[in-house]
């Protein structure tokens, strides 16, 4: 029963600006539960799947503009590349830091304020660059704010839009290129892991459960973002953040 409560957590969580790996550790905290790495690396691979769906004919499209070797396919590649090295190296790095991070509820606490301070910040935000028009240095400091939300606590796609929205990129292409580079970092995490689950039918049901509930929290973002109401998910964040380092 616990698998299959945090898998519904974890596809809720994962594409909403929230913080799924901050939510995950706080549930298992309430639910006096020692925080399962790998199998919330599974549940991060059950995502990794509900994102490749939603975003398929522009994976496609990249597909066939590389063997067609077109320019504008083969720059948005590498970009994504670009935008994927920085949370490689640290999580590489800070493997053990990382891990420690997922047992402190106070520390997640501070980061989901931390994402909440992003999430209000990203509707004020405007601008009119297309996927095309992002520059490798735009996609270099993408890349950076997607690193630090590695980090229990800090949401990869509210820190992704941040950083598009930032560097103002529009609405919709933001949202799109959160979910492309969302691509290999979710896969990594999961492959890395996927040795160590002890499979059973509950881990199975959680992490299908996270892939069916994550293509409804990837739809319900993209609504938000382009409706600029990311102030919403801020306003929770803050909420949560604050019981979690008061009470938890």
């Amino acid at each position: 029963m616990t698998e299959i409560i945090l898998g519904i957590v974890q596809g809720l969580t994962e594409f909403l600006p929230v913080s799924s790996s901050g939510h995950l550790t706080i549930f298992s905290q309430f639910m006096n539960i020692d925080p399962d790495v790998p199998y919330f690396a599974l549940l991060h691979l059950a995502t990794f799947f509900a994102v490749l769906i939603f975003v398929w004919s522009e994976v496609v499209g990249l597909i066939k503009g590389l063997f067609k070797w077109e320019k504008e396919s083969l720059s948005l590649i590498l970009k994504l590349i670009i935008s994927s090295i920085p949370a490689a190296i640290l999580g590489l790095t800070l493997e053990s830091t990382i891990e420690a991070a997922f047992s402190s509820v106070t520390i997640v606490g501070v980061f989901l304020i931390l994402t909440a301070v992003f999430l209000l910040i990203s509707d004020f935000l405007k601008g009119k660059k297309s996927l095309s028009n992002i520059t490798y240095l735009d996609a270099l400091i993408i890349g950076v704010f997607q690193a630090i939300s590695i980090f229990p606590g800090i949401s990869r796609s509210g820190t992704t839009l941040f950083g598009a929205l930032l560097m103002k990129t529009k609405r919709e292409d933001a949202v799109k290129y959160s979910f492309l580079m969302s691509l290999p970092v979710t896969f990594g995490a999961g492959i890395l892991e996927i040795n160590k689950v002890t499979f059973s039918p509950s881990i199975i049901f959680g992490a299908l459960l996270a892939f069916i509930t994550g293509l409804f929290g990837l739809y319900l973002l993209k609504k938000t973002v382009i409706a600029g109401k990311l102030r919403y998910f801020s306003y929770y964040c803050f909420a949560i953040g604050i019981i979690s380092i008061i009470l938890l």
